[in-house]
């Protein structure tokens, strides 16, 4: 059964990845010399991240499991579960995440363009074989 709490944060997740894809392609060149832009998909891939991050925990704390001491600890566990597939991918999330809040004063736009234009659909992958583990259990 979808607990309410992880199906809202799926939710905000689909929400998220309309705002971004309604973006298009975003270039390198654009992003430097449209601050706001770039602030805006820094965010969003932040808040992206956060939600994968959250509902990993969730599951764990649905499995009666200690929760994770680390993001990629609890994506890790998640993938022990059954919940994900290993996908190298999941922990680039995390680590971009980790940039993005600690090494805040500069990000590369080639990575946030390169997010946005080519690895949205790792977001989706991560809410479908989650939503298929939490219908399946």
């Amino acid at each position: 059964m979808l607990n309410g709490i992880i199906a809202q944060k799926l939710q905000t997740l689909d929400k998220v990845l309309v705002e971004l894809r309604s973006l298009g392609v975003v270039s390198t060149k654009e992003l430097k010399s449209n601050w706001q832009q770039q602030r805006a998909i820094e965010r969003n891939l932040q808040v992206l991240v956060e939600i994968v991050i959250d509902v990993c925990q969730r599951l764990l704390a649905h499995a009666d499991q200690s929760p994770a001491t680390t993001s990629a600890d609890a994506i890790d566990r998640c993938v022990e579960m059954g919940a994900l597939t290993p996908d190298e991918n999941y922990k680039r999330m995390v680590r971009l995440r980790n940039f993005l809040v600690h090494r805040y004063e500069y990000v590369d736009p080639d990575v946030l363009a390169n997010m946005v234009n080519k690895h949205l659909g790792d977001f989706e992958k991560f809410r479908d074989e989650i939503l298929t583990y939490v219908q399946s259990n």
